[in-house]
């Protein structure tokens, strides 16, 4: 008898663990907006080729472009204040 309430333990477990994953994976995208709200926040990326990016940035409203690549990270613009409407990527 105890055979058969431990298969079931395992089975409920797995239920459980196949439930989050599902309640993760439908829900990821507005938990990351939830847990990621801050001062900064990546506004577009652009791929250059060969592990090279650029990236914009907005840091409480200051808005900066930024190059990654190989040999590490390092600012190329800092562009201000702006309005939200006035940036399109």
């Amino acid at each position: 008898m105890s055979s058969i309430a431990s298969l079931l333990s395992v089975f409920v477990l797995l239920g459980g663990l196949i439930a989050t994953a599902w309640f993760l994976r439908r829900y990821r995208d507005r938990l990351n907006r939830h847990f990621t709200q801050g001062p900064m926040s990546m506004r577009g990326m652009l791929h250059l080729g060969d592990g090279a990016r650029v990236y914009l940035i907005d840091v409480e409203g200051v808005s900066m472009v930024c190059g990654v690549g190989r040999n590490g990270i390092g600012a190329i613009q800092t562009i201000g204040r702006t309005k939200p409407e006035e940036f399109h990527l």
